[in-house]
């Protein structure tokens, strides 16, 4: 994530796409679910109910909704150093919360300044036995912190940006400019493609802000800040190199070894970020993937039968600018702003 100076109305892609003046399928509205909020970045629905936990970035307070009324008492209260894109970043629930309780959060601890992942037991909306399942994730930069969380496969995958430091994004060694797999234990699966107890699954990234997987597809898709040039959505396998490096140029695939070019690149940039795929209530928007942009843009993606390509790309909805996407109480789609949690509902 990082601060839009202005909106962009143009977007040069990669792929043929099309662009709308930015209007919601007739019969829609956008409706706001909780305003007044403190920067939320991230929810997570219980599905099936009408909680929803949500991240305060400059706070450091894990904040619950039940139904509409926000509840007074944090779930926890984390001490977060919240310069700059620091601070309480990304949530997920484990996907079998219903019965272990278990929520992981991703932060910027104050002292010893670090990124982590710390995982809880919720009982009666509180989070308790806090333990840290990721310890050490450089964030001596303000910016560039990754902090995305997504369950894919029984595996929990964690997005970290290279604090400033490019070239850091292509050294393996590291967890700066990755994509992270690890049990949800925290420890590192066999099978990861980098060595025992390395838990680098992709790298050669910049600012991944997002992270969804199309379980369907059985793919997990990213997006990606840029610097002038070149957001990025980008689907994400095993050992791949995305590019992301010193002497990085504008419209290439990037540096490396066998760079992988992304299946979507807005070269006038939009800042995305965190996707969600969509299937629920609103038959309207239901099969696509949507990408809020903190320029203030929601985007529908629509893809091929394989999920692989993007067939379309517009503009569903400006605004404020949105954090973060998902599915919601009610099945109807959500989104974030730094002061409120909105929802696409019948008009």
């Amino acid at each position: 994530m990082k601060v839009a100076a202005s909106v962009i109305a143009c977007v040069v892609a990669t792929v043929l796409v099309s662009e709308s003046a930015g209007s919601l399928p007739r019969g829609t509205k956008v409706q706001t679910y909780r305003g007044g909020l403190d920067f939320p970045v991230d929810m997570a629905w219980v599905s099936g109910t009408s909680k929803i936990f949500f991240t305060e970035k400059d706070t450091g307070k894990i904040r619950v909704i039940v139904g509409r009324d926000l509840r007074a008492r944090p779930c926890a209260t984390l001490d977060v150093a919240n310069d700059g894109e620091a601070g309480l970043l990304g949530i997920a629930l484990h996907p079998s919360f219903d019965t272990n309780r278990r929520l992981y959060v991703y932060f910027t601890n104050r002292s010893p300044r670090e990124n982590r992942v710390v995982r809880f037991t919720v009982r009666k909306n509180v989070c308790r036995e806090r333990t840290a399942i990721i310890r050490g994730i450089g964030a001596s930069s303000g910016y560039h912190n990754g902090g995305q969380l997504e369950f894919a496969g029984g595996k929990l995958f964690v997005s970290t940006g290279e604090s400033h430091r490019a070239s850091d994004a292509q050294d393996t060694s590291n967890r700066l400019g990755k994509i992270l797999r690890v049990n949800p234990s925290g420890s590192v699966p066999a099978d990861n493609p980098f060595g025992a107890g390395n838990p680098v699954w992709s790298y050669g990234h910049r600012n991944p802000f997002g992270l969804v997987f199309r379980r369907d597809k059985k793919i997990l898709y990213e997006t990606e800040n840029g610097p002038s040039c070149d957001d990025e959505l980008n689907i994400i396998r095993r050992a791949r190199n995305y590019g992301w490096g010193a002497a990085h140029d504008c419209g290439t695939a990037g540096v490396g070894t066998d760079p992988k070019a992304p299946i979507r690149r807005w070269s006038n940039v939009i800042v995305p970020t965190d996707p969600c795929f969509y299937r629920g209530r609103m038959k309207k928007l239901s099969g696509d993937l949507y990408v809020p942009a903190f320029n203030g843009q929601l985007r529908r993606i629509a893809l091929n039968s394989r999920g692989t390509r993007v067939r379309s790309d517009r503009v569903i909805h400006r605004g404020a600018g949105k954090v973060d996407c998902a599915k919601g109480p009610g099945g109807w789609l959500y989104f974030l702003t730094p002061s409120s949690i909105s929802r696409i509902v019948p008009r």
